[in-house]
């Protein structure tokens, strides 16, 4: 009985070994075409493509020249400050040389896109799987892949740290196993490279298509709205830059000046947090461009400084505004590179005057954060499981020997 539960218990973990290798193999071949062929992962979070490509699916696309765009393709298009955008090409035009200009709308809408896009390059969808985006996420969580390291290491222990040979016919089993040693690190090495894997394939998989929203504030005699895609301010990535705007209207009984500032609080809001860029226009914003009067109030300074002095209304005055007009604030920040992942800043923009005071936050009212996983782990990761893989191999193989 116990010999034949061993053998079950043997076949069952050389098989998760086997398909633990076979998927190791896999995704390494998917990173090296990924590079070969330029490559990419999105994820769409929301339904503007559906029913084609619903809101959670994974989506492959390879980077294309403009020229070849054709209409009815389903592209994705970078834009700056803002994520990037995911909709089936409509119309295109010359825009000189190898450019284009082409108008998109997402099957899901019944009209297109505000503005056409000038692009040079884009990223064309060759295919999609629902769904598969919120398991991408999981994965993506460095508790997930920790414990696939650890798994992937218990599961080479096990299946290959040899017995103690009570019988001959052990003890031959035992040689054969020994003899077998380069095949066991052929198996080890997929392994404890998934995690090398996921770091880099993982990483390149970004939000396919923005979702505004807005958020408004009421005074006494002011009103602030807040516009901006929460998920992307909640998940700053370092090097990307991440606009929002607020507008600032006010209605008060008499004619009078109206401030407007900022303040900010935590760890991106110290030296050598946040970077900011504070413009504002006497109408809202489209598309990052300001089509009436536009004025520069910060430009690319570091958040600590950005904030201080701060006066009496506990923010920093930007600029001001007659109570007879309106100001579109628009702010962009941008993560600096090495920001330990989990660090967050507290930033709201603020008004007052003719006896009022508000301020306000993101649309969603929380923290501008950097939640993302830093690269650097996984690679630790799949270091460490790589190395000790093979050194379990090996010494199992000498124990095999002596055995």
């Amino acid at each position: 009985m116990s010999t034949k539960k061993r053998t079950i218990g043997s076949v069952i973990g050389g098989t998760l070994l086997n398909l633990a290798a076979t998927g190791g193999v896999v995704c390494i071949i998917a990173v090296i075409a990924a590079f070969a062929f330029n490559i990419t992962l999105i994820m769409f979070k929301t339904g503007s493509m559906s029913p084609t490509i619903p809101a959670g699916s994974l989506a492959v696309v390879r980077q294309i020249p403009a020229s070849e765009i054709r209409v009815g393709d389903v592209v994705t298009v970078d834009r700056a400050g803002k994520p990037p955008i995911t909709h089936r090409v409509r119309a295109i035009s010359p825009a000189g040389g190898d450019a284009r200009t082409i108008t998109m709308r997402g099957d899901a809408n019944t009209t297109d896109d505000l503005q056409p896009y000038a692009v040079s390059h884009v990223r064309i969808v060759l295919l999609s799987v629902p769904g598969l985006a919120y398991a991408v996420v999981t994965l993506s969580h460095p508790l997930v892949l920790g414990g696939i390291t650890l798994g992937t290491t218990a599961l080479v222990i096990w299946a290959f740290w040899p017995r103690e040979a009570g019988t001959r016919r052990r003890a031959q089993r035992v040689t054969a196993a020994a003899t077998t040693t380069d095949m066991m690190t052929l198996g080890v090495l997929p392994i404890g490279l998934i995690p090398l894997v996921l770091a880099f394939s993982l990483g390149t998989a970004t939000p396919a298509h923005a979702a505004e929203k807005e958020t408004v504030v009421h005074g006494r005699y002011l009103t602030l709205t807040a516009i901006g895609d929460p998920d992307v301010m909640e998940h700053l990535v370092p090097g990307r830059p991440v606009q929002w705007q607020v507008g600032v209207q006010a209605h008060p009984p008499e004619t009078s000046s109206i401030d407007i500032g900022i303040s900010a609080q935590g760890r991106l809001a110290g030296p050598g947090g946040l970077q900011v860029d504070i413009r504002a226009c006497t109408v809202r914003w489209v598309n990052g461009r300001c089509t009436g009067k536009e004025s520069a109030w910060l430009s690319h300074q570091d958040l600590a400084t950005a904030v201080i002095p701060v006066d009496a209304h506990g923010a920093h005055r930007l600029g001001a505004m007659p109570s007879t007009q309106q100001r579109w604030v628009l702010v962009q920040t941008t993560l600096p590179a090495g920001t330990p992942p989990g660090s967050t800043a507290q930033m709201q923009i603020h008004a007052w005057g003719s006896g009022d005071d508000i301020g306000i936050g993101g649309p969603a009212g929380g923290p501008l954060a950097f939640t993302g996983s830093s690269i650097g782990p996984w690679i630790m990761f799949g270091t460490i499981a790589v190395l000790s893989g093979v050194g379990l191999v090996e010494l199992a193989r000498r124990r095999g020997r002596a055995q």
